[in-house]
This record gives C-alpha cells, sequence and structure tokens, in this order.
C-alpha cells in the first residue's frame, strides 16, 4: 500500500492518521519530493493528493481511501 501525499494538505494529513489508528503500513510518498511519483500521479488523472494505491489501483476520493483503511486493518 501506498500513500502519495504533499508536504501541507490537511486531507493528507488526515488520511495518514487513519493508516496510523488502523496500524497500517503504508509508504508515504510526497510527491513534492518525488518528480517521478508525482508524474505518475498525473498520468493516472489525478490532479491532486491524497491518492491511495491499493492491490495496483489508485484511489484519490477520501472516503473512499478511509473505507478501504478500514477495511484493510479488518
Amino acid at each position: 500500500m501506498k500513500l502519495y501525499t504533499k508536504t501541507i494538505c490537511p486531507k493528507c494529513m488526515w488520511v495518514k492518521t487513519e493508516v496510523l489508528r488502523a496500524g497500517l503500513e503504508v509508504e508515504v510518498i510526497n510527491i513534492d519530493h518525488d518528480e517521478k511519483a508525482k508524474q505518475r500521479i498525473l498520468e493516472a488523472g489525478f490532479l491532486s493528493v491524497p491518492v491511495f494505491e491499493y492491490e495496483e489501483q489508485l484511489i484519490g476520493d477520501v472516503q473512499s481511501i478511509i473505507s478501504h483503511i478500514e477495511w484493510a486493518a479488518e
């Protein structure tokens, strides 16, 4: 699982908190510091973060991300 974020992003901070609370191991990738990751997200059609990658699927809707985190934690 990967979580694409930016340095200043309230939604990203919220999702990171949910990941920690669920006790999941997630690779957090800050696209402000990783141009290749930023291009991957843009090429996939996302214009904002957070974007969650789960089982090779990219998810950009925060509520859907939270649902996937809850499901993965079960």
